[in-house]
């Protein structure tokens, strides 16, 4: 068997189990970036990289005039959100986009690519081999310029209004400490000798010796007085 081939087979599986991982999960995804116009969305992707080739030489079947909207990116997101139906808004979408043009994932078909209905020439194999011809780094560049347009498009949600505090119930006051209770002295008991302290205090006898000398009696006579 062809290593190659095996290699191939091996990248085909593994992009197509991530494919239906990721476009289950963006089924609840919102639809507004898929409603920007291509023409728009290829105008800005041409702006951040201008060196990108235009491809809008073709020419319409009525008319023979040229369609110069119709450009090499414009026809990339319209097989992309229109024939595949993928996610614009994220890289990896577009990476799988790009592996259909490299030929390691699906194959494009010339009676579904954009244009085929009203241009002269079909654009598919002109743009098929254009896209081969980029380098990994311009593959890269291709991507996350057209994720970055789409994904510019999303409105953003808007934050949810901050929540009111509820006013905090006012605190009880504060209890008065308790006075302290006045407890009633007790009186000590009385102990042994203490009926003795009851008894009246007697005085005691002067034991100075009286004086001898002996005291006059009044005799009547009147005395001179001396001063």
């Amino acid at each position: 068997m062809n290593p190659n081939l095996t290699l191939i087979q091996r990248s085909k599986r593994a992009l197509l189990c991530a494919s239906l991982v990721v476009s289950g999960w963006m089924l609840a995804q919102p639809a507004v970036a898929q409603r920007l116009n291509a023409k728009l969305a290829a105008d800005a992707v041409y702006s951040q990289l201008p060196e990108l080739p235009q491809e809008n030489q073709y020419v319409r079947r009525k008319g023979n005039k040229p369609a110069p909207n119709s450009t090499l990116v414009s026809r990339l997101i319209r097989y992309h959100t229109q024939v595949k139906g993928r996610s614009p808004q994220y890289r990896f979408d577009w990476k799988i986009t790009l592996a259909d043009y490299l030929g390691l994932y699906e194959n494009l078909r010339e009676e579904e690519y954009p244009g085929q209905s009203y241009l002269k020439t079909n654009p598919m194999e002109s743009d098929r081999k254009l896209i081969r011809q980029f380098t990994r780094k311009q593959r890269l560049a291709l991507t996350q310029a057209l994720s970055d347009v789409y994904a510019s498009q999303v409105p953003q949600q808007a934050a949810p209004p901050p929540e009111k505090q509820q006013p905090e119930p006012p605190k009880p006051a504060a209890a008065p400490d308790p006075e302290p209770i006045s407890r009633p002295k007790l009186i000590p008991l009385p102990g042994s000798g203490s009926a003795d302290l009851l008894r009246p205090q007697t005085t005691p006898k002067s034991s100075s010796p009286q004086s001898t000398t002996p005291t006059r009696k009044p005799t009547g006579e009147s005395q001179k007085l001396t001063f």
